[in-house]
């Protein structure tokens, strides 16, 4: 009976970073609600999917090669993949959380259908978006994968000026990017929202604390560090059937971080 709540059943799905962390959690429920899954992410995805495809998110080859075995009909999105920033250049950091999203969704828009949804993992770091939107507006502007990386070479002090560098201007983009494609895809029935989760104990935590130092991660814990499957669930959510009037969204699970510094902020604690 739930399966029929949820809508999934013998829908196609395709989502990357599915090997491990939130997006492995929710492909592992998407199984479970009876979707055909088409796995994609750098490594081989430990659980049975429809097919697993390898694929790297900075290389706009390594992305077209990857829309190739894909099928023609598509249901839903589900963008996980990410990169923490350091060791990686804000370059790298920027190409592979957005700017090569972005590419596999424009790519894969022809093949949604009337009721598509698309989901994308940003995260409580992109929350300043409005405030420096000025500085990356040209690059959401940009039509593609390779004008994208020539805007970021041509001046990457930019990215450096933003406090958290390239990881925060990447979640940024994300959640102007739902934003601007909201209205223009809800007009053929296609929705798309955001989800950015508080600090959580996936394979990427370890490197989030080395790039961006305990004290900071951990202030984005409230109590705790989240479980992937407390992210995954939510992310299910966002393109199921039960959130079909939900569109131009960023879904905040924080277990009320946000709650708590805006209600700090407002007593001028």
């Amino acid at each position: 009976m739930k399966e029929l709540f949820w809508g999934y059943k013998g829908k196609t799905i395709v989502i990357d970073g599915a090997a491990s962390g939130m997006g492995l959690a929710a492909t592992e429920m998407l199984l479970e609600l009876g979707a055909e899954v088409y796995a994609l992410d750098i490594k081989e995805v430990p659980v049975k999917v429809k097919k697993c495809i390898l694929v790297d998110l900075g290389k706009k080859a390594s992305i077209d090669e990857a829309l190739k075995q894909l099928p023609q009909k598509i249901d839903s999105v589900f963008c996980c993949a990410g990169l923490p920033g350091p060791p990686f250049s804000d370059i790298d950091t920027v190409m592979v959380n957005f700017i090569g999203h972005r590419h596999l969704i424009e790519n894969l828009l022809p093949r949604l259908s009337k009721g598509s949804a698309i989901a994308i993992i940003s995260s409580l770091g992109g929350a300043n978006w409005r405030a420096n939107l000025s500085k990356y507006r040209e690059l959401l502007a940009t039509p593609g994968f390779d004008e994208a990386r020539a805007w970021l070479e041509a001046d990457p002090a930019r990215l450096a000026a933003i406090p958290g560098g390239g990881y925060t201007v990447s979640k940024e983009c994300i959640n102007a990017y739902v934003r601007m494609k909201a209205g223009e895809l809800i007009e053929n029935g296609i929705r798309i929202n955001s989800l950015s989760p508080a600090s959580t104990a996936t394979p990427l935590l370890s490197a989030f604390i080395a790039a961006h130092g305990e004290e900071l991660i951990k202030r984005y814990a409230i109590g705790r560090y989240a479980t992937a499957e407390e992210m995954g669930q939510p992310l299910v959510f966002l393109n199921s059937d039960m959130a079909s009037f939900i569109n131009g969204v960023d879904l905040q699970i924080d277990n009320g971080f946000m709650a708590i510094a805006e209600t700090q902020m407002l007593s001028g604690a």
